[in-house]
C-alpha cells in the first residue's frame, strides 16, 4: 500500500506544483500586456485639487497608490469599481501602505463637498479630485482614461467612460491595472507584486 502512495503523493504535489507556476505565469503574462498595452500612455505625476487643498501624486511616493477615474453619480460601474478598490486596500492594511485616489472628470457637478463625502465612503484612505474640465481631460488622456458627456436630456447627462483601477508603485510609475470585473483579490495580487 505504501508503494503506491508515496507515487500517488509525488504525482500530485508535481500536480499542484505546476498549477500554481501555471497560474502565476498566466498572471505574469497578463500584467505583462496590461502594461504594454499603456506603455504608450505617460501617466506619471500630476496635481489636482482635492477637497482639503491641491494633491500632487508625488506627495504620495513610497506608497502604492490605487487610482480610478469615474464620477459620483455613476449608476452603477463607479460604485462598484470603488468597492472593489476599497474591500483590495482593507485586505492590505498591514500588509501595505497604500493610498486610493477617486479622480472625478464631472467637475460641473462634483463639487468638493460632494467628493468630501463620497470617495471615503469607500475606504478612509481614498481621497475624491477634480479640476478644470480641460487639466482633467490632459490627466485621464495621460493615464488612457476615456469618458464622453452623454445627453440624456435638458438638464441630465450620464459619462461613458472606461473603468480601471490603475497601480502606481512605490516610485510612482505605473505599474499595473485591474480592469473592470477584476475583484479585490486580483487587486491584491497586482499590488503585492510591486512590494
Amino acid at each position: 500500500m505504501k508503494k503506491i502512495i508515496k507515487p500517488l503523493l509525488i504525482v500530485g504535489l508535481a500536480f499542484l506544483a505546476a498549477y500554481a507556476g501555471g497560474k502565476t505565469w498566466r498572471w505574469q503574462e497578463e500584467n505583462k500586456r496590461i502594461v504594454a498595452e499603456y506603455a504608450g500612455f505617460t501617466a506619471g505625476d500630476f496635481t489636482l485639487q482635492g477637497p482639503d487643498g491641491e494633491v500632487s501624486l508625488h506627495d504620495f511616493k513610497g506608497r502604492v497608490v490605487l487610482i480610478y477615474f469615474g464620477y459620483t453619480y455613476c449608476p452603477d460601474v463607479c460604485p462598484t469599481s470603488l468597492s472593489v478598490m476599497g474591500q483590495a486596500m482593507k485586505q492590505l492594511e498591514g500588509r501595505a501602505n497604500v493610498k486610493g485616489l477617486f479622480i472625478s472628470f464631472d467637475p460641473e457637478r462634483d463639487t468638493m463637498e460632494k467628493l468630501k463625502a463620497y470617495a471615503p465612503f469607500f475606504h478612509p484612505e481614498i481621497t475624491g479630485l477634480t479640476s478644470s474640465a480641460p487639466r482633467i481631460l490632459e490627466v485621464s488622456t495621460r493615464y488612457g482614461a476615456y469618458y464622453q458627456k452623454v445627453e440624456r436630456g435638458e438638464q441630465d447627462y450620464l459619462m461613458d467612460h472606461t473603468s480601471r483601477i490603475y497601480i502606481i508603485d512605490e516610485n510612482g510609475e505605473l505599474g499595473g491595472v485591474a480592469s473592470h470585473g477584476a475583484t479585490p483579490e486580483d487587486v491584491v495580487k497586482r499590488v503585492e507584486r510591486l512590494l
